[in-house]
């Protein structure tokens, strides 16, 4: 504690803004994904898609944000023009949440804009304000000083995301406006608020700052070198000396200063090649695991209370605050004894911690969804759904005699040695249904392996009809599957779902629909209605289930009933607290650490340009997760979680390999007051 005191002064006024600027950021991005499943109507795959290129961009920034920094406008006058772009884009955020009223296209092409500002913004100045604090400090005199800053940096920006990953939640959540069981508005509003604060905070130190003059287009330079040690190498005489590494080639138009600090950069951007897909771990944790999320139950029944899907990770940054000190103080004393005694020794071990989360978030997928009907291989199976309100007797000529109860389901399961087969059933509808012609005879198909199904109903003259329907599966959602079936004489109605725990969340068809259309229906509890008529109370679609919806109609009376073909579990969300705290362990053994090695390593001059590169991982992991999504490679989410464990595991195995004959640089940072 003695040590943090006696840091510069201007630290604390680049802290205070780091903690309004991250609590603005995290806000926004914790409720992201729920937004635009919901109020952009976007399903699931698109909706981590867009997240994730608002990650890239986000990450892809801190490139030019280092570039403006290191060689034109210095550090203190980036983070200040970035910082208003930033908040400009949260406000229009906030504003296209806003505009309910005008049409869906223009309020996503407003939030596309303010998330691409925003992104510019945020993405902008990260590299700038942690080696912007690094420079307060002087090294190697203060270089103990300069460690646990980071620490305390990364700190702040965890005592922010907390903080915003569970207040905002709950602004969207449990504040209904404008119509809605949400409230989006609110939501994104005060992170904005927040980050026209920290622009505050920054300005309030402006006569405190110790600041480095930018260097002439120092990545210009670089690149400049690059080529013209290569071309040097390549066109070199038999009679050149050789040599010891491929730059000093260049040593006859670039000093050996510039070309030191370029091998030094070199070096460490080599070692961040493998980095990315630590970043397909960490930041699916605001998409897939926030709607995995909404897939549990959130239910605290003593405190009558809910956790959101996008709250429970405030657990992340929580723990965060806790793990800095419990590793700096225990951990990694302990670590070093035992040979882990380097960053990059460190970034490994929080790599298979980090791999250990996902194995974890595997499990909890696989237990929600639960398993998928699978025939065996010499079988077929007959699925009959009844649609009358009295019984139905059926016979076939190879399976013998069955009966369906009214508005329910039969199955019937044929041995099939040959690829399909067929059969000639006889249907026999109760008297009690007062059909003029209660009888049919019809040949139905059965297929190996395969469920065939069929909707058993009336014609329109009081006949019966036996019409194929599709098979349905689960959906890598993990949201409910629904299929509606209904009687010819309902065309014309409409059929809503009614969540009981949202009641201004409806879901609406209009009949006629088409009966073998499928439709994602989010995991709640539902009342049904035919038109103004409650017909079904208290329905409940679990998760990754498979549903008929069935109504008939006669006489003036209408029925209905759900029948569920398969199903899921529905476990509570704090199940994912054990693969929560796991990736948290690897964040702050990953993360913190590549802060400080990034910036320890990196030459005076392109300390940004470096803490950049180190942020341009993340850029690239996003991508990644984005280029997988669209592949739709996995039916299973539970099969994608193992394949990123999978990839990420040959990446520390890489990573290892590269980083043994990495050699430490101690590197001074001799300041000139501008």
């Amino acid at each position: 504690m003695s040590t943090i005191l006696k840091y510069p002064k201007s630290v604390w006024y680049i802290i205070g803004n780091e903690f309004c600027e991250r609590f603005s950021y995290y806000g926004l991005k914790a409720i992201l994904v729920l937004f635009f499943t919901t109020i952009q109507e976007y399903d699931h795959d698109t909706s981590t898609i867009i997240f994730h290129m608002f990650l890239v961009c986000t990450y892809l920034s801190p490139l030019f944000g280092a570039i403006i920094a290191d060689s034109y406008w210095g550090k203190y006058k980036t983070i200040f023009i970035l910082s208003i772009v930033h908040a400009i884009g949260n406000i229009l955020v906030a504003v296209a949440s806003f505009i309910i009223s005008i049409s869906l296209n223009f309020q996503r092409l407003f939030t596309i804009i303010g998330l691409l500002l925003t992104s510019i913004g945020a993405g902008g100045i990260k590299p700038c304000v942690s080696s912007f604090g690094g420079d307060q400090f002087v090294l190697p005199d203060q270089e103990d000083h300069l460690r646990k800053f980071f620490s305390v940096f990364y700190f702040t920006i965890n005592a922010g995301a907390l903080l915003s990953t569970f207040i905002t939640p709950e602004l969207r959540k449990s504040i209904q406006c404008f119509g809605k069981d949400s409230c989006f508005p609110l939501a994104f509003g005060v992170p904005a608020i927040l980050m026209l604060i920290s622009i505050v905070f920054f300005l309030s130190g402006k006569n405190l700052y110790k600041t480095n003059k930018p260097v002439s287009s120092i990545v210009t330079t670089s690149i400049g070198c690059i080529f013209y040690a290569l071309k040097k190498k390549i066109t070199a005489s038999s009679n050149e000396a050789k040599r010891k590494d491929w730059l000093d080639y260049a040593d006859n138009k670039y000093n050996i200063h510039e070309i030191f600090e370029l091998r030094a950069a070199l070096d460490v951007m080599y070692l961040l090649i493998p980095i990315p897909l630590l970043y397909t771990l960490f930041d699916q944790q605001g998409s897939r695991w926030i709607l995995q999320g909404t897939l549990m139950n959130g239910k605290i029944d003593v405190l009558n209370w809910s956790i959101k899907p996008d709250q429970v990770h405030f657990i992340n940054p929580l723990f965060v605050l806790i793990f800095i000190p419990l590793f700096d103080g225990v951990v990694y004393p302990i670590l070093y004894k035992i040979g882990i005694n380097t960053p990059l020794k460190k970034v490994t071990l929080g790599g298979l911690f980090t791999v250990s989360s996902f194995v974890c978030a595997a499990v909890v997928q696989y237990i929600i969804i639960g398993q998928t009907l699978i025939l065996p291989s010499n079988e077929g199976q007959l699925r009959i759904i009844n649609n009358f309100d009295c019984g139905v007797t059926i016979s076939g000529s190879l399976v013998g005699n069955f009966s369906i109860e009214p508005l329910n389901v039969l199955h019937i399961n044929y041995s099939v040695e040959e690829f399909n087969k067929t059969d000639i059933i006889s249907i026999d509808v109760n008297p009690m249904c007062q059909l003029k012609t209660g009888i049919l005879k019809q040949r139905v198909f059965i297929v190996k392996e395969r469920v065939s199904s069929y909707f058993l109903t009336s014609k329109n003259n009081d006949g019966i009809e036996l019409t194929h329907l599709n098979e349905l599966k689960k959906l890598k959602s993990g949201n409910s599957n629904l299929r509606i079936s209904y009687s010819h004489n309902l065309s014309g109605k409409s059929i809503t779902l009614r969540n009981t725990n949202n009641k201004l969340s409806d879901i609406n068809f209009k009949l006629p629909l088409n009966k073998n259309t499928n439709h994602e229906i989010p995991v709640g509890t539902y009342d049904v209605y035919l038109d103004d008529e409650n017909i079904l109370q208290m329905t409940d679609l679990l998760p990754a289930s498979v549903n008929d919806l069935i109504f008939h109609h006669s006489f003036n009376q209408t029925n209905a009933k759900l029948i569920t073909l398969q199903n899921g579990k529905y476990i509570h969300i704090l199940w994912q607290v054990p693969q929560t705290l796991l990736i948290t362990v690897g964040e702050v053994m990953v993360v913190i650490t590549l802060l400080e090695f990034s910036f320890t390593q990196a030459p005076l001059s392109m300390k940004s340009f470096i803490s950049a590169a180190n942020l341009c991982t993340q850029a690239v992991g996003n991508l990644l997760i984005v280029v997988i999504s669209k592949m739709k490679l996995f039916e299973n989410q539970v099969h994608e979680y193992i394949f990123y464990v999978m990839l990420t595991v040959l990446s520390l195995i890489l990573f290892m390999f590269m980083s043994a004959k990495y050699k430490y640089k101690c590197v001074t940072n001799n300041q000139s007051k501008k």
